[in-house]
């Protein structure tokens, strides 16, 4: 779990692991506490599908998590599927839980993250010792709902992406729970995004084993997401992630600890990352800190759970596989420098009850912080379209 931050304010850090024992060198003596992960075709599933996610199985997890303590970093188990497809009710869904559980608490893992506060309940009454946190997946966006999961034990809250820079509401929460409070610090989710709900459902059943889809879920999310950020640049900076050069700003106003992705990183990208927010700096090109695809910095996905002959399409999949793995940091760039005191707007403005088009704030900043190859945008925009086409009009299906 993330520590309290000490007297001079220093912000901690959660880090995903890409379960390779190499990036423990990067961590130890870092700012990080601890890192995050869950086993390939886990039973539980979480927020990452299994096409994304290292093939680690649970004896390779538990001796990883070991090696983990011996070097003082903690580690948070995912268990933070937002829907069990009402197994959680049956007597063979309630032992596999419980089952599951039971290892996550042998490992020795510090922390595990859940969504539903059925979850929650169920944690607290059966292993007391393991401390708790709610996932972002949980939509915690007002006072009474930080108040509700903190009454029922959570020990942190991981605030939704949406949240970030909502600062009144990020003091009144803080001021209301005593429990951790934790954001992520270098997504690319859309603001208040309209796929969120099916984006969550979709990676929850796709990453859960003997789940009917068997990890085959074709991302129409991540697909509508990346074309609206490509057609609205705007949209990069309305996404509510957080720069290294912002971190201690976040820090005074009481949050304890920022997470970073992602989980299928290489080792190098991910230490570059951490070393980006804890140095406070970012690099020429700020986007190559976030969620974006990225050249060389991803490993190899498994592609074998989305190409299913008996379910699709196999040359249509192909195409939205390579749509949705074409590179954004080489034709896309965020100057960081010039978005610097940028966050002082929005502590005067309430974005959830402000037309974007009346404001017109973040299209300036887009404007002036964001250069795009025109010709490649252009480009990428009719295949996102096409990708799309082919899910929505049944081309992969036939």
């Amino acid at each position: 779990m993330c520590l309290q931050k000490d007297d001079k304010g220093l912000m901690q850090f959660s880090i995903a692991t890409n379960w390779d024992p190499g990036l423990l060198d990067y961590l130890e003596g870092s700012p990080v506490t601890s890192q995050y992960g869950q086993i390939w075709n886990d039973p539980l599933g979480g927020g990452r599908m299994s096409v994304f996610l290292p093939k680690i199985d649970k004896s390779q997890a538990t001796e990883f998590i070991a090696l983990s303590k011996q070097r003082g970093i903690g580690f948070t188990y995912l268990a933070n599927a937002t829907c069990f497809d009402n197994a959680e009710f049956t007597r063979a869904g309630y032992r596999k839980i419980l089952s599951h559980l039971e290892w996550i608490a042998s490992t020795g893992a510090d922390m595990i993250t859940v969504s539903l506060p059925f979850m929650l309940a169920l944690v607290k009454t059966h292993f007391p010792e393991m401390k708790v946190s709610i996932s972002s997946f949980a939509r915690i966006q007002t006072v009474s709902a930080a108040r509700f999961w903190a009454n029922a034990g959570a020990d942190k809250l991981i605030l939704p992406e949406p949240t970030a820079r909502d600062f009144k509401l990020l003091r009144r929460i803080r001021e209301s729970v005593s429990c951790e409070l934790e954001l992520i610090a270098n997504h690319t989710c859309l603001f208040h995004c309209p796929l969120d709900l099916h984006h969550r459902n979709m990676v929850s059943h796709g990453s859960q084993a003997a789940h009917a889809c068997g990890g085959f879920a074709p991302d129409y999310c991540r697909l509508s997401c990346q074309r609206e950020k490509l057609k609205h640049p705007e949209e990069m900076i309305r996404s509510r992630w957080i720069r290294p050069e912002d971190v201690d700003y976040y820090a005074g106003i009481g949050i304890d600890c920022l997470k970073l992705i992602e989980r299928f990183r290489e080792t190098r990208s991910l230490a570059e990352i951490l070393r980006a927010y804890e140095e406070r700096h970012s690099p020429a090109n700020f986007a190559e800190l976030l969620s974006l695809p990225k050249a060389g910095v991803y490993r190899v996905p498994n592609i074998e759970t989305m190409e299913r002959p008996d379910l699709i399409a196999t040359d249509k999949m192909k195409i939205l596989l390579d749509v949705l793995r074409e590179p954004f940091t080489d034709k896309l760039h965020i100057d960081s420098q010039k978005l610097d005191g940028f966050l002082a707007h929005y502590e005067n403005v309430d974005c959830n009850r402000t037309d974007c088009r009346t404001c017109g704030y973040c299209h300036r900043m887009a404007e002036k912080a964001i250069t795009v190859d025109e010709a490649w945008r252009t480009e990428m925009i009719r295949k996102f379209d096409r990708a799309i086409e082919i899910l929505t009009t049944g081309e992969i299906a036939t």
